[in-house]
């Protein structure tokens, strides 16, 4: 068994917590596991990649090799784009469609593209996944710092290689107990949403 997971979005989104959580719920699951990440300025708003691969096999790389992700959330939709030539063919994305212009972009001495233009990149790539607003989802509960929390449950509903009960669980062994109310509710919002999807699509 190998399982490879890149997560994607910008500084301050907390896809770093995202990615510790799965990483550690595979150790404790009995998994090898490497968790690496890439960073720009980070805390400026810039580009968070995070590489999760773990198996019951040694693995000779942190990094994710072009094309072989199981797994891609998105948590910003231009850097979802930007790495979703890392998914595998049989693969699935999870992207949050709430964008993050970058600095640059909010000085207009660059250009971020629309959401639709986004979209039908995305779309154009043939692959299979789904798309939410995690960000709106997170301020419906009260706090858009939900986001990564919202989309950890989504992550849960459309994989079984972790048990989603050992997912939260390791989330909550590492916040606040004060935040535990809202961060259940967060998860259990986003496994709602996609379940829902996956629903539509039966029907």
């Amino acid at each position: 068994m190998k399982f490879d997971l890149v997560i994607a979005g910008v500084g301050g989104q907390g896809n770093i917590l995202a990615s510790q959580v799965i990483a550690q719920c595979a150790m404790d699951a009995g998994y090898n596991v490497v968790n690496t990440e890439t960073k720009g300025a980070a805390q400026r708003g810039g580009s968070v990649l995070s590489h999760v691969r773990f198996a019951d096999r040694e693995i000779f790389s942190p990094v994710v090799p072009l094309g072989q992700a199981d797994v891609l959330l998105g948590f910003e939709p231009l850097e979802a784009l930007r790495y979703i030539n890392l998914l595998n063919k049989n693969g699935k994305y999870i992207i949050n469609t709430a964008a993050v212009p970058t600095i640059l972009a909010n000085m207009k001495v660059d250009v971020y593209p629309s959401i639709d233009e986004i979209l039908a990149e995305v779309a154009a790539k043939g692959l299979d996944g789904y798309l939410l607003n995690a960000t709106q989802a997170a301020k419906d509960l009260g706090n858009v710092l939900l986001t990564n929390v919202v989309m950890l449950g989504a992550f849960t509903a459309i994989s079984d290689v972790l048990p989603a009960e050992a997912v939260l669980n390791k989330l909550l062994s590492k916040v606040d107990p004060k935040y535990h109310e809202a961060d259940i509710a967060a998860f259990n919002r986003g496994r709602d949403i996609i379940q829902a999807m996956q629903q539509e699509q039966k029907i």
